[in-house]
């Protein structure tokens, strides 16, 4: 079922999209081009927000400075994101943003919702910025598996859990952008990715991809030491936790949330609560034309 971003006064939300582990997959029609993994997502992510102007971009206020968006945005439009997640971290915000954008262009010309994502996931591709989040995106909600790299209609995706029992508390530990991590650590991402995968088809649960990322982001080298160190006062009171680029996820169990939360806080600077998506920014192709009337 193709699927769109359901757009209220205007105001457009997509989720975040974190990767516990991921397969890069390389084609010279970057359509085809993506990867295969597994990740979680996570509400809130960004609100967008049209308005005439010249087709700015503009991130909690500032002038985006960052890949070239040109191909999603429209000279006429301005788009004021807000968000309270950090880009460059490891939230596939470049793909959020880049799907609000093309989605935007789309309600306004009442066309097909399916073409904004291919433009989405095409723009991510060519700017180094992300290789599955788009396709997980249209996923929708939950624990996404990716089992064919591309964009939507070419790649596929699915829905394997979408537990409302749990929340995930994040925090950023830094910045790393997709093409360094692809440069930096592109032959231990494969080897670890392929091994996560296989062993994560087999039982594809919540609490396995939980086991999955945390050794695939040890082997790749985005979990340290250091940081498995402070996590160890809290470890019973989460299910399981993993580190894409340099963002640390956590899930934790509602009743622990307050303690996990202030831990993070003390430990890392930082610590955002986000919970699993639902699924209900998602609705039907024809709402584009009704909500752009």
């Amino acid at each position: 079922m193709v699927t769109i971003v359901q757009s209220l006064g205007g105001r457009i939300r997509v989720p975040a999209h974190v990767t516990g582990f991921f397969v890069p997959m390389w084609s010279p029609d970057p359509l085809r081009t993506g990867s295969i993994g597994a990740g979680v997502v996570l509400e809130p992510g960004i609100v967008c927000e049209p308005r005439n102007g010249a087709g700015r971009l503009l991130i909690n206020g500032a002038t985006f400075r960052g890949p070239d968006f040109e191909d999603v945005t429209d000279r006429r439009t301005d788009y004021l994101i807000e968000t309270e997640l950090r880009l460059g971290a490891g939230y596939g915000l470049s793909a959020s943003i880049a799907l609000a954008c093309s989605l935007t262009n789309s309600i306004a010309a009442a066309s097909d919702p399916s073409e904004a994502f291919r433009k989405a996931h095409v723009i991510e591709v060519q700017n180094v910025t992300g290789l599955g989040d788009v396709l997980a995106l249209h996923a929708g909600a939950g624990l996404v598996l990716r089992t064919k790299p591309g964009a939507p209609g070419i790649g596929e995706s699915e829905v394997v859990d979408n537990r409302d029992d749990v929340v995930v508390l994040t925090s950023m530990l830094g910045e790393m952008s997709t093409r360094e991590m692809l440069s930096r650590f592109a032959d231990r991402i494969r080897d670890h990715g392929m091994t996560a995968f296989r062993r994560f088809v087999s039982d594809p649960t919540l609490e396995r991809f939980l086991e999955c990322s945390k050794e695939f982001s040890r082997g790749v080298g985005f979990l340290s030491d250091e940081v498995e160190a402070a996590l160890r006062p809290i470890e019973d009171l989460m299910l399981g936790y993993s580190v894409k680029k340099r963002v640390l996820f956590v899930v934790t169990e509602p009743r622990h949330l307050e303690e996990v939360r202030a831990h993070l806080q003390r430990a890392f600077g930082n610590a955002v609560p986000l919970k699993l998506g639902d699924g209900r920014w998602l609705t039907y192709p024809r709402a584009i034309h009704v909500t752009s009337r």
